[in-house]
């Protein structure tokens, strides 16, 4: 650990990565009314610039995270977070769409390249009973990024323009650069030695799959799309299911912030559960509060608005918790040496999940159409947890699966 770096401070720091991260990808969305009437943009290049960031940061996950595992966790965060700043400043200077465009590219990649690393250095801090708790805390500042985002550009864009927010990107991605520099070493800088006569360990993308843990990460891989999928499907759907259930504009902005809040505050059941249960079991559990909160949900849409904010409340929750609960049991199923390749790869596999479940919710674009599309997905949610759980146990006490 870096001089003078307590496990808290190197979990703040962490914090501010994902923080940062978080309201550079979402204030771009505040600032597009503007964008759009003053370079006059024509509708159809709207979705494009907004999904620009999410490629930058599927690549990201995939290709920039992994490096943590092989040259350093803190180096790969420092050089992301540098990145982040200059591209941030960059878009700033941007005067065309295609410049703009590319990026955003830039911001979602740098973004990506930070996260998972530090999630891996938050996990491996203080006692083994509270380092998934701690992943569940730090995961919560990504989306303390995107309301963070919504209040600056509230203040900021009618006083300084749509731009304004963006400077903000500049100084949180510096401060998390300056802050990385004091992170600790990874322990997986120093390469492991083998005798002549051993296969040398099998590293990176293919460490994921071998042995034991190749069903874990397949699980995995069908979870995160899963969890994101639902989250980006109602996050984006709700304003418009709702007034279409009969609410006014104002009651459908107050339901999409009941489930954001519900979103965030499902880290606390989530950190609850998995103390007493296990990350894996916990998981499962807050599966069937997702299955009660949007069964609700469905019901109420067309009810008194009371209930159907009780209801979008008690989905965030559940949806929520099991973002936040897998990301923390994918940390503590990797060992350190591959953490950051496991994790970026599962997020960057879980993107496939945030694009696909908007449109696929578009086919049918209907309230009644979320009783077709939910369900499976629920079941998704409550039995690969449960598979997991028997098939590895208490990840939280017993260890990483061994290769």
């Amino acid at each position: 650990m870096a001089k003078g770096q307590s496990e808290h401070g190197v979990t703040a720091c962490c914090a501010a990565v994902l923080l940062a991260a978080g309201y550079s990808l979402q204030a771009f969305a505040f600032s597009m009314p503007g964008l759009v009437h003053d370079w006059a943009l024509a509708d159809r290049l709207v979705g494009p610039l907004l999904a620009c960031a999410m490629f930058g940061l599927m690549a990201g996950y995939v290709l920039v995270a992994p490096l943590a595992d092989r040259f350093g966790a803190r180096r790969v965060i420092a050089a992301s977070m540098a990145a982040l700043a200059f591209a941030s400043l960059a878009s700033l200077l941007a005067r065309d769409v295609l410049a703009l465009g590319a990026w955003r590219v830039a911001i979602g990649a740098a973004s990506g390249g930070a996260i998972p690393p530090a999630v891996s250095i938050a996990s491996q801090q203080g006692d083994t009973r509270w380092q998934g708790p701690r992943v569940v805390a730090v995961y919560t500042a990504y989306s303390l990024g995107f309301l963070t985002a919504a209040l600056v550009s509230l203040w900021l864009i009618p006083l300084a323009g749509w731009r304004a927010p963006w400077t903000i990107n500049v100084v949180l991605a510096l401060a998390s650069a300056l802050g990385a520099r004091r992170l600790p070493d990874s322990p997986t800088t120093t390469r492991p030695t083998h005798r002549r006569d051993e296969r040398p360990p099998i590293e990176g993308p293919r460490a994921l799959l071998a042995g034991s843990r190749r069903l874990g990460t397949v699980l995995f891989w069908v979870l995160f799309p899963v969890g994101l999928a639902l989250f980006y499907t109602l996050q984006s759907w709700l304003p418009l299911l709702a007034t279409r259930g009969g609410a006014t504009f104002t009651g459908a902005v107050a339901v999409t912030g009941a489930f954001t809040l519900g979103n965030m505050i499902g880290a606390l059941p989530m950190i609850w559960c998995a103390d007493r249960w296990g990350p894996l079991r916990a998981l499962a559990v807050m599966g069937l509060v997702s299955l009660a909160g949007i069964a609700l949900l469905v019901l109420s849409l067309s009810l008194a608005p009371r209930m159907l904010l009780a209801a979008a409340l008690l989905a965030g929750i559940g949806i929520g918790a099991s973002q936040k609960g897998m990301t923390s049991a994918a940390a503590q199923f990797y060992p350190p040496a591959i953490r950051s390749t496991g994790l970026g790869w599962a997020l960057g596999v879980g993107r496939i999940g945030a694009a696909a479940g908007p449109l696929l919710l578009g086919l049918g674009a209907q309230a009644d159409w979320l009783s077709v599309f939910l369900p499976l997905p629920l079941l998704v949610l409550i039995l690969v947890p449960v598979w997991l759980d028997r098939r590895y146990g208490r990840i939280d006490r017993g260890g990483p699966p061994s290769h």
